[in-house]
């Protein structure tokens, strides 16, 4: 779970502000199709999931030093939960998600300094240099190949500001204290991923892959994350999904065995 600071130099954000293209959303673009998990209603829940997660296991929404930001990306937003959050947390900021999908607004109201913008990573970011105070990013193991992890880790360095704040928060699915059918489950699972060139270990990698970006003050925190009976009930809850998601990815690789 690393989070770091950009290398200073100063760049400024008015000129893209003044023209209004915050909230802009008239772009659909494609994706790369690595993705390995369904994008319907058990993905919404899913997604959900993951951040109720993750905000117990690090007590908050994110680990950086931020104070008070101006501007916040949240990259990969999914379905909002965290930008809407971070919202209310910062009435003040004005906080920018972007994703390949859109963002349903049905069953969510967003405040008003909450902006989303469809778009394709892959294909870059459509914010200038140095825009944003606080750039966010989580969850993508399932979805950003190996080989396109530094091209992403630069993106979020150019529209970062000179000084400010990068926090990127992926898993490395790697087992302690594993048994036989939770090894043979790993090994398939990583080579499924393998074959979509994905890294199950993605997350032990991306403190080296921000420092290959030219970031400094690059800082990793490990969270370990209880799976099973002898978790209590977040451990029992968190080992039916993991299943879960085991069983969809299953029917849509031909490499089980």
């Amino acid at each position: 779970m690393p989070w770091f600071k950009r290398k200073e130099n100063a760049t400024n954000k008015s000129s893209y502000e003044k023209h209004g293209n915050r909230t802009s959303n008239e772009q659909q673009l494609s994706g790369q199709g690595a993705y390995m998990l369904p994008k319907d209603f058990r993905e919404v829940n899913r997604l959900d999931f993951q951040h109720y997660l993750l905000k117990q296991a690090i007590s908050g929404n994110y680990l950086a030093p931020i104070e008070r930001p101006s501007t916040i990306l949240d990259v990969a937003c999914g379905t909002g939960r965290w930008m809407l959050e971070m919202a209310h947390e910062f009435p003040q900021t004005n906080i920018i998600g972007v994703d390949i999908t859109p963002l349903d607004t049905s069953t969510i109201t967003f405040p008003p300094n909450c902006h989303f913008r469809q778009c394709d990573i892959f294909k870059g970011l459509p914010f200038p240099s140095g825009f944003f105070d606080f750039v966010h990013q989580r969850f993508l193991i399932f979805a950003l190949p190996v080989k396109q992890w530094p091209v992403v880790l630069r993106e979020l360095r150019r529209v970062t500001l000179a000084g400010q704040w990068i926090e990127v928060t992926d898993p490395d699915l790697t087992f302690t204290n594993q048994g036989l059918q939770t090894t043979r489950l790993m090994n398939w699972i990583s080579q499924a991923s393998g074959k979509r060139g994905l890294d199950i270990t993605i997350g032990s990698k991306l403190g080296s892959f921000m420092q290959a970006a030219g970031l400094r003050n690059v800082s990793v925190r490990k969270v370990p994350i209880p799976l099973g009976e002898w978790g209590g009930t977040y451990g029992e809850f968190l080992d039916k999904r993991f299943l879960w998601c085991r069983a969809y990815v299953e029917t849509t690789c031909d490499c089980f065995n």
